[in-house]
């Protein structure tokens, strides 16, 4: 049950010592009693209250970190609904799928294309956050070697898609230990599922095919089973039941401090749309409404940019609009 930043507050050294960043415990209490912070970041907190404060102190939404290195990126740890309330903390990544039927040439060439993207934008570098890649010839030698292939080209984070924990394992030998995200864990399959991504460190995605019971039951089973780093398919293809589902998701962990369903959310919008064009308007309600990773199935400049303003521009302070220092600039 949650607690009151006074609740909190009593459990706290009561030094004021600022080390937590906060000039005063009382500060931390309120800013830990909204999940705003961590608890690690009191570090002369006793053992006893630590206990007693982790439940009720960990975020609504797990935050997940995938990748390592410069490319690393996180999602999760939201507190809010709408950005008004307060701010969207951790922008959703945008990554760009690739199959291991394609022909080696087009996919290390895809690969190159989304690696190099970067546009600056009031001085922030905007760039996609990821590659996956689905084993959608259904071999698992097929699949490693892609994945070697694509590792050669980019230290981005990898999604990994397959339906059978063998192919998943050997992607994993290949991938090179950048802490990827395994796709999908299922009612079928969660178990085997559970072991690859616990023997590599790895998060992985659940996909419901029956709804958010279904997807929480899994959440519950995977938790015990020691997977901690979990995503959530909620499984809809079509647009209008995706958002009710996701904005579900949002307010069951928010609202309703509900645990199970309290994990960032992967979404596909090629697979929602029948278009490019449909694809475009499905990542845009995601980059709105509340998907943490983002796989696009086209990847275009022109389309790239607008996506990852938009982001820019919802996961923005909306008490402090963004603005450059005026100055004099040094242009090419």
């Amino acid at each position: 049950m949650a607690m009151s930043g006074l609740q909190v507050y009593k459990l706290l050294p009561k030094t004021n010592c600022k080390d937590c960043g906060f000039p005063t415990c009382l500060a931390f209490a309120m800013k830990l009693a909204t999940k705003q912070v961590e608890l690690d970041s009191c570090p002369h907190i006793s053992a006893e209250a630590k206990e007693a404060l982790s439940a009720a102190s960990a975020p609504p939404i797990r935050l997940v970190k995938l990748g390592s290195g410069d490319r690393e990126f996180q999602v999760g740890n939201e507190t809010v609904m709408f950005r008004h309330e307060k701010t969207f903390f951790n922008k959703p990544g945008l990554a760009l799928r690739v199959k291991d039927t394609e022909e080696t040439g087009a996919i290390t060439a895809k690969v190159e294309m989304v690696n190099a993207y970067c546009v600056e934008r009031v001085g922030i570098d905007m760039t996609f956050s990821a590659v996956a890649i689905e084993n959608a010839s259904g071999d698992a030698g097929t699949f490693a070697g892609v994945v070697e292939a694509v590792r050669a080209k980019t230290d981005l984070p990898f999604v990994l898609i397959a339906d059978g924990a063998e192919a998943l394992k050997a992607a994993l030998d290949a991938e090179g230990g950048h802490k990827p995200l395994l796709y999908a864990a299922t009612a079928d399959n969660w178990q085997a599922m559970a072991e690859v991504a616990k023997a590599g460190s790895a998060s992985l995605a659940i996909r419901s095919q029956d709804g958010l019971d279904e997807l929480a039951d899994l959440t519950k089973k995977l938790a015990d089973a020691g997977v901690a780093d979990l995503v959530l398919d909620p499984g809809s293809r079509e647009l209008g039941a995706s958002l009710a589902q996701l904005t579900q998701l949002r307010r069951l962990a928010l609202k309703k401090n509900f645990r199970p369903l309290g994990y960032p959310i992967i979404a596909f919008p090629g697979e929602v749309a029948d278009s490019q064009e449909g694809e475009i308007v499905a990542a845009t309600q995601y980059i709105s409404k509340y998907a943490g990773v983002i796989v696009m199935d086209h990847f275009d400049p022109a389309v790239a940019y607008p996506l990852l303003t938009l982001r820019l521009n919802i996961y923005t302070d909306p008490q402090k609009p963004i603005s450059v220092d005026p100055g004099i600039y040094e242009f090419n």
